[in-house]
């Protein structure tokens, strides 16, 4: 009787696959076959990341640059405002008359000096001052000079050439010069005898823009708006060069500025080293996939065997976490090359995820400068008004009241030049409104009442500075009540949402209350924008809170039934 063996089919062809060889050449086809998608790919990737971090570096220095030409327009316009109202309007330079003697033009000078340098608190040193009067041939700098004398010579001669040329034909404008090998911007105002001139050098306003990387050839260049070139920071890039660059125009008309901007700057930016070391990454990543296949070649079980444990633990990558992925291993310890591959996978990870960080850095740096930059959008004419009044106190011999003021005045503008924090607290915000109302009562001789009901316990409330004194300014500037002295009430409640405490502060006015565009736009959530730059005030404030607070704040615009315009602030009292 014959035996017969029992006899397993699948555990028969699972040995056979397993002791199957392959020809060297039909292996070497395979992998050159597949290292050809590779490539492509390759390209593909990095060719999208290159266009993609070019643009990503073009629009980062776009958003610079609007950002720098908005801060210098306010400045210019500011300053070029001060200049017409200082020679038509400034009671200073009446001193300069041909019945007045020396020693009141010596006076009247270092009085012009004192205003100049309030102005130069806001607007920056670097703005040089200089007065000119024709008739008793008298030149004086109504700053310091940052200049040496040569060039102080050379600039007191085209004063004085301009204003004996009569030349209007800019008309109040600023305008580029050269002077003294050196180019300058340039407002002249010349009225009754009375020539007023602000001067600024070219690198002191482009200052702000040197702090960009632009690479090691890339360069600003400064064109007036009929075309004519006055300065370059470097020599443009020439040659191959010139195609790695990417140069970006400005236009002054778009901007409010008498200047026209072409910066080139390198393409990649500060995202170049990222692209490299993806590049170098991918390259090495190929590299290694051929020398895998060489190993190949060797032995099947020292090579094809890793390669499967390398790929069946890349392949559970989707279904891990964040945090997982960095703990993941790639691969087993027999195979050296893999386990380069491993430790450069888990470095890339970790590069990614401290880039990621700095991003987040970045924005959180993007948004404090932009909160800082709202904080500081103040008029020159407060301060103006301000002293005005003040010298109309002292010139009608009311000192007490003149003293008052001063006291009042310094109070108020101590606060607001030092507010430069995220958060202040509530009783400072308070006692800065009060100055500020204290303030205008005496300017303007009418009584206002007011009044303040906030419980003591939530003084200490930490809240942004300049918050509440923008919507008693629009008050100020817009309630008209009828027929009686205008009252604004500040109250405080607290109240939880979402189990976190608020408080809830109140400003209330007996005036004419908000227009129903105003209303309907805030309940939109749209921002105020008119022609005017009526109520700006209250949509920097809306943006400042969304900066500090992202959507835990409430904010209402409305009007009372018994007439009226009421403001509410729903703020955590935990930032």
């Amino acid at each position: 009787m014959v035996q017969l063996k029992s006899f397993n089919y699948n555990e028969t062809m699972k040995n056979a696959r397993r002791n199957m060889g392959y020809p060297v050449v039909q292996i070497l086809r395979k992998t050159l076959w597949t290292a050809i998608p590779v490539v492509i790919i390759f390209v593909f990737i990095s060719g999208y990341s290159f266009w993609e971090i070019r643009r990503q570096n073009s629009l980062s220095l776009e958003n610079a640059v609007n950002i720098y030409q908005t801060d210098l327009s306010h400045r210019l316009d500011a300053i070029a405002h001060f200049v017409q109202w200082t020679v038509v309007h400034d009671p200073i330079l009446d001193s300069f008359s041909r019945d007045k003697h020396m020693g009141d033009f010596r006076q009247a000078g270092n009085d012009l000096r004192l205003r100049v340098s309030d102005m130069q608190y806001s607007t920056g040193s670097e703005y040089m001052y200089f007065f000119y009067w024709d008739e008793g041939d008298i030149f004086i700098n109504a700053s310091e000079l940052t200049v040496n004398y040569e060039t102080y010579k050379k600039i007191k001669k085209k004063v004085i050439e301009d204003v004996e040329k009569a030349d209007n034909s800019d008309g109040f404008s600023w305008i580029p010069s050269v002077i003294d090998g050196k180019t300058y911007l340039y407002y002249s105002i010349t009225y009754k005898h009375r020539t007023f001139v602000s001067l600024v050098s070219i690198d002191d306003i482009l200052a702000p823009l040197f702090n960009i990387k632009l690479g090691s050839h890339g360069n600003i260049q400064f064109l007036s708006l009929d075309g004519n070139k006055y300065y370059q920071s470097g020599q443009s890039p020439e040659g191959l060069l010139k195609y790695y660059y990417n140069t970006q125009i400005f236009p002054g008309e778009e901007a409010s500025l008498p200047f026209t901007l072409v910066i080139d700057s390198d393409m990649l930016g500060n995202y170049g080293k990222i692209f490299m070391l993806q590049f170098l990454v991918f390259l090495a990543t190929l590299a290694l996939s051929f020398i895998m296949g060489g190993y190949i070649l060797v032995t099947y079980k020292k090579v094809i065997l890793p390669i499967k444990i390398f790929s069946s633990n890349l392949s559970k990558m989707d279904s891990l976490s964040d945090s997982d992925v960095g703990a993941l291993d790639l691969t087993d310890s027999r195979m050296q090359e893999l386990n380069q591959i491993n430790d450069q996978f888990k470095s890339l990870i970790h590069e990614i995820t401290r880039l990621r960080i700095n991003i987040y850095e970045a924005e959180l740096d993007q948004n404090k400068f932009r909160i800082h930059f709202l904080q500081q959008q103040i008029k020159p004419h407060f301060y103006l008004n301000c002293l005005t009044t003040i010298d109309s106190m002292i010139s009608l011999g009311d000192t007490l009241a003149a003293q008052k003021m001063l006291q009042f005045t310094s109070k108020y503008f101590r606060y607001l030049f030092q507010a430069d924090k995220d958060f202040v607290p509530l009783s400072s915000e308070i006692a800065h409104t009060e100055d500020y109302l204290d303030i205008q009562m005496l300017r303007l001789s009418e009584d206002i009442d007011y009044s303040c009901d906030i419980d003591e316990k939530d003084m200490d409330i930490m809240i942004p500075p300049l918050l509440l004194i923008t919507f008693v300014e629009n008050i100020i500037k817009y309630a008209e009540p009828a027929g009686e002295s205008l009252k604004i009430s500040i109250t405080g409640k607290d109240y939880v949402k979402n189990n976190e405490d608020y408080i809830e502060i109140c400003i209330k006015d007996n005036g004419q209350g908000f227009p129903a565009e105003v209303l309907e736009k805030i309940g939109k959530g749209e921002y105020l924008t008119t022609d005017d730059g009526s109520h700006i005030g209250i949509s920097n404030c809306i943006r400042r809170l969304k900066l500090l607070y992202e959507d835990r704040f409430d904010f209402y615009l409305e009007n009372d039934n018994n007439g009226g315009g009421v403001v509410k602030l729903g703020l955590p009292k935990s930032h």
